[in-house]
């Protein structure tokens, strides 16, 4: 079985929120759990978490959602292209997470050993 692990980031890498889902979970469907603490600040999402629910849930938190629409959306979402350039610093740090073989290649068995070694690299990647 495949695992997905979704974070809500800050723009310095430090982890709000994380957690596993199975590789079969659509992303909107745990979305509004990452950003239930977060209040008063632009929410960048890529498509996966488009929904009209999702964003009416961050705006009544005072959130700004800076998510573009799904290709098959009727109505064009509007955004701000300045804010979402900054999506680029959630996949690198994705990218750096995978830098740790053991992470990639997910050699642990039990979700909760796994959660373990990402907040050693988060830690790591946080603090160099």
């Amino acid at each position: 079985m495949t695992t997905k692990l979704h974070l809500a980031l800050t723009p310095d890498y430090r982890v709000v929120e994380g957690l596993l889902t199975g590789g079969n979970v659509a992303d909107v469907s745990v979305a509004d759990l990452l950003t239930a603490e977060i209040v008063g600040c632009h929410i960048v999402e890529d498509r996966g978490y488009d929904s009209d629910d999702h964003r009416r849930e961050l705006r009544a938190n005072n959130n700004i959602p800076v998510i573009p629409g799904r290709k098959n959306r009727k109505e064009e979402i509007v955004y701000d292209k300045a804010i979402y350039k900054w999506r680029r610093r959630i996949e690198m740090f994705f990218g750096k997470l995978k830098e740790n073989r053991r992470l990639a290649v997910r050699y642990e068995k039990t979700d909760l050993a796994f959660l373990g070694f990402i907040a050693l690299a988060a830690l790591k990647i946080h603090l160099c």
